[in-house]
């Protein structure tokens, strides 16, 4: 378990997977992510178009440095979940976070629990850059991003942290947070 000041995260499994995709799916938070009307370019995935994009790893941790999924708990309740994605070699990544309900909104779990995320990746993997790219249109995820340490980075410099043609959104914002230095500790060797 990973603790922040307002909140924990601990590793998701797969029994967790049904309730992540009703938080992303089919929640009251959905419209302000996805689906038609406001987001008639972001379409609702299927259960089957999230299972393709967040395969067993993300709920089994067998393979950590292509992603993980963690459920972010408050007060000993599951409120919402964060995932890495794929660790690269320039100690890249980025990051997905989606909350349970309007009411778990507006109390700072989510910047919270993205510094926890985020501080984890730099010490266990030396990730130094972390992005996040949500839609212009979602002003109040933007905000917690910011409030979590990302600063969004020029249109043109996108590439460098996101795959392009894999953007979401037709107003996709990159926002990342920077270490400025790699305080990924190595393992101890068990040779004496």
């Amino acid at each position: 378990m990973l603790r922040g000041r307002k909140s924990c995260l601990r590793e998701a499994i797969e029994a967790d997977r049904r309730k992540i995709y009703e938080w992303l799916a089919h929640s009251e938070l959905t419209p302000s992510m996805m689906g038609p009307p406001v987001f008639a370019d972001h379409p609702i995935p299927t259960w089957d178009e999230f299972c393709a994009d967040y395969r067993p790893h993300y709920f089994n941790g067998s393979k950590p440095r292509k992603g993980r999924c963690f459920i972010i708990v408050a007060d000993e309740t599951d409120v919402g979940v964060l995932c890495y994605n794929a660790l690269r070699s320039d100690n890249v990544t980025d990051v997905d976070i989606w909350l349970r309900s309007e009411a778990d909104c507006g109390k700072g779990l989510g910047s919270d629990a993205l510094g926890t995320l985020t501080d984890y990746l730099n010490k266990k993997f030396g990730v130094t850059r972390i992005a996040v790219s949500p839609s212009a249109r979602n002003p109040r995820a933007i905000a917690a991003y910011r409030k979590a340490g990302f600063h969004p980075v020029p249109t043109e410099n996108y590439h460098e942290f996101v795959k392009t043609e894999e953007m979401e959104y037709e107003d996709n914002v990159v926002l990342v947070k920077e270490y400025t230095h790699n305080t990924h500790e190595p393992p101890v060797s068990q040779e004496q």
